[in-house]
């Protein structure tokens, strides 16, 4: 779903809303006006039928009502307008010819006994020459009044309540910009409404919980930062006094000796990107121009043991490579993947190539699930590529991941 802008929102339901009632109004104000028009016309007949029944003559104050004992008494042309038809008592009929308006209404003289027909004629003209304004203007002009009213009581009512949601909005922004530290006892600015005081505290609330729960982290960083750096220290140097004795050492021994001496020196590089990763502390990672090719060669002869039992030829471009990275988290990305490719290839080529427009390219076949060599006589660690696409993340380095039935494809776009 998109986004939206609360006060443009509110602004296009106001001008919906504007529009609707204007429209309603403009409609309702023509429609009585003709009702209030119609009603008084026919009051008006009825008392000169009334009058005309009782003393024989209409009243001589009404000169444009008219009242004729019979319909054939009516003039011919208002005849001709109105045409001959079933009568109802006391129901208006209007017709209009050029510019005049005629109204007519039949009524049952008792004395008589039989209908008689009140005639009311309006002139357009004479309308045209009365002072004062028409019904459309008065229409419009009290359309226009509501809409200023209503505009004004709706925006002030709107902006009553915008204004503190963008001030809540902008104490949030500033807060998470400064990365400023909460306690329970710093004051929070009044936002006018309960609500948005109310999400104000649970905003500061969450960031206490979160502040909080950072500082553990740390504090548990740094403990395991000494607990896995000392012992990983010991066994090396453990490791590298008995390295002395390799050539006195029976040759099972000795190749145990050697899977002791990579586990350790991947462990002793694994486990102090993971901390620097984790301590998201990025001013330790200084960058320098670093030859990514001799990476991946120093890489891929460390690990070539992994491909041992296979018949795997490593395809690797041949020209200078510097790009401007952290050398540590270079070699240990690179390390990732070319373990991952080797441990993991089927028989065939290993193509590793480096373009500066395109980046890197690692392309290996896929080992049927079947297979032995799946199962290489090393010990896996099982977070090779989450290590590369978070090493990513932290040089802002775009990492794709493509695997289909035959091949395995990694591509880092926009080293530099």
């Amino acid at each position: 779903m998109l986004s939206r802008s609360i006060s443009r929102y509110i602004s296009l339901q106001i001008a919906l809303l504007i529009s609707v009632i204007l429209l309603v109004f403009y409609y309702m104000i023509t429609v009585v006006y003709d009702w209030g028009l119609d009603d008084s016309v026919h009051y008006f007949m009825t008392l000169e039928a009334e009058s005309y029944i009782e003393h024989g003559t209409p009243a001589a104050s009404n000169t444009s009502i008219t009242v004729y004992p019979t319909y054939d008494a009516l003039p011919q042309p208002i005849q001709q307008v109105f045409g001959n038809q079933a009568w109802e008592e006391e129901e208006l009929y209007f017709q209009s010819q050029n510019d005049q308006f005629f109204y007519l209404m039949p009524y049952y003289n008792s004395n008589a006994g039989q209908l008689l027909f009140v005639l009311h004629t309006n002139y357009e003209l004479s309308n045209n020459e009365m002072v004062g304004l028409s019904v459309g203007e008065i229409a419009s002009l009290l359309a226009l009044t509501i809409a200023v009213l209503t505009i004004g009581v709706i925006r002030n009512l709107g902006w009553s309540l915008i204004k503190p949601i963008n001030a809540l909005h902008e104490w949030n922004r500033q807060n998470s910009a400064t990365k400023q530290t909460f306690t329970s006892a710093d004051p929070i600015p009044d936002f006018h409404f309960n609500e948005l005081n109310e999400a104000a505290k649970q905003i500061r609330h969450s960031m206490i919980e979160i502040n909080q729960r950072n500082d553990k982290e740390k504090q548990f960083l740094r403990v395991l930062s000494h607990e896995l750096r000392t012992p990983l220290a010991i066994t090396k140097a453990s490791l590298e006094l008995i390295h002395k004795t390799k050539p006195q050492l029976d040759p099972k021994l000795a190749n145990k000796l050697n899977k002791i001496e990579r586990a350790n020196t991947n462990m002793c590089a694994t486990s102090e990107v993971l901390l620097w990763l984790w301590s998201d502390d990025l001013t330790q990672f200084n960058t320098q121009q670093v030859d990514l090719n001799e990476i991946i060669k120093q890489e891929i002869e460390s690990n070539q043991y992994l491909a041992a039992n296979k018949s795997v030829n490593v395809s690797l471009f041949e020209h200078e490579a510097f790009i401007e990275a952290n050398p540590v988290l270079v070699q240990l990305l690179v390390r990732n993947l070319v373990r991952n490719a080797l441990q993991y290839s089927a028989d065939g080529n290993i193509n590793i190539d480096f373009q500066p427009d395109s980046g890197l390219t690692l392309i290996n076949p896929i080992a049927s699930q079947d297979s032995s060599i799946n199962e290489p006589d090393d010990y896996g660690y099982g977070i090779g590529l989450y290590l590369v696409t978070t090493l990513c993340e932290k040089m802002n380095w775009k990492c794709v991941i493509q695997q289909d039935t035959e091949q395995f494809q990694v591509y880092i776009k926009k080293l530099r």
